[in-house]
């Protein structure tokens, strides 16, 4: 059965990079279609011509059909990758900022999408995600629609172990939970090697038990007060050695500031953990990822969007198990739920203003 993934936003670094990596990996083949949606004027249009037959050049030898369409209202696609919106900036670093902005953005998309292509499956790349995955969720059937922050985020995490212990990431289990940003939840009981080794073991112990000895938003403050000041004096190599000496709870909460204020995004990582759950969807494998959503007490009795670990399928998501929470662990992913509820609530109640609540 022939597929076909439409990426909203495909003239973006974070768009055209995620059609390379499609293109770069087996999921399309001959008969399958990459729809390059445009922003319906005439120079996103020209650069995604342009972008098509350079696609076409590198990879045509799979076959895949790839198509441009100029409007929103020109969708069709099986799955749809949104991406479109603004991203950060050296002057806005929080995700949050972003939602005045892109909810009008958010808005049109779905509603053009529920017009014309209620039935699809939706990947929500944009920031705020979960506000985009709100907005989406309205319209369309919530079980369809859902956020790729947290699966980037988990595989940060398990990179950032898998560095200190020396070892590859496929090596790694990790969960963050939560919110797509400064409430996100690092959940070290669900770390886990996939292989025997006593002294690795001790080691990932000891990061462990060095991260419960103090609390992670102090650390991570404290982090973010130093990077900053390396930021403002442009010694980015010592930003980025100061995240490196960090633990990996607060690394992953710091290191993208730094990757923002030199490139404003993070392509390849975004373009690879959508990827994730591309492939998830694709293959019907029921593989667990993580995924920002709207629960209904699916995921640990939560309410509203939270990201939680999901498996995905052509039909959607369903919340995927979850291994025992410390009480602590617990406590932090309700609070990042609440505390992404009032930041959505204060979107809708101040549309006109870029809000950043705790």
């Amino acid at each position: 059965m022939s597929i076909s993934i439409s990426i909203i936003g495909a003239s973006g670094a974070v768009g055209s990079t995620l059609a390379t990596h499609i293109l770069r990996s087996d999921l399309l083949g001959a008969n399958d279609r990459l729809q390059l949606v445009g922003r319906g004027v005439p120079a996103s249009t020209a650069r995604l011509l342009a972008t098509r037959t350079d696609l076409l050049d590198a990879f045509d030898q799979e076959r895949v059909d790839i198509e441009v369409v100029p409007e929103i209202e020109d969708v069709d696609g099986d799955i749809v990758v949104v991406c479109a919106g603004g991203t950060i900036s050296a002057k806005a670093m929080d995700r949050r900022l972003l939602g005045s902005a892109n909810l009008p953005i958010f808005e049109q998309i779905a509603d053009a999408c529920a017009a014309h292509v209620p039935g699809s499956i939706f990947i929500v790349v944009s920031n705020p995600v979960e506000l985009a995955v709100q907005v989406l969720s309205s319209r369309l059937g919530r079980h369809r629609v859902f956020g790729m922050g947290a699966q980037q985020d988990s595989l940060r995490f398990a990179r950032a172990i898998a560095k200190d212990l020396g070892i590859s990431r496929h090596d790694i289990r990790a969960s963050v939970l939560g919110e797509h940003g400064q409430a996100m939840v690092p959940l070290w009981s669900t770390v886990e090697l996939k292989f025997m080794d006593p002294a690795l073991h001790g080691v990932l112990s000891q990061l462990k038990d060095l991260s419960a000895a103090s609390p992670l938003m102090d650390r991570v403050i404290a982090l973010q007060k130093q990077v900053a000041e390396l930021l403002l004096a442009e010694e980015i190599a010592e930003a980025y050695e100061a995240a490196r000496k960090a633990l990996p709870d607060a690394r992953i909460m710091v290191e993208p500031m730094i990757t923002g204020h030199t490139m404003h995004s993070t392509p390849n990582a975004t373009a690879n953990a959508t990827l994730h759950c591309l492939a998830a969807t694709i293959r019907n494998h029921h593989v667990r990822v993580h995924g920002q959503v709207s629960l209904q007490g699916e995921s640990l009795g939560l309410e509203g969007i939270c990201g939680v670990p999901i498996h995905l399928t052509r039909a959607g998501w369903t919340a995927a198990p979850l291994p025992r929470l410390t009480a602590d662990e617990r406590m932090h992913v309700e609070s990042s739920a609440r505390s992404i509820d009032n930041y959505l609530r204060s979107v809708y109640s101040h549309p006109d203003q870029a809000i950043a609540l705790s």
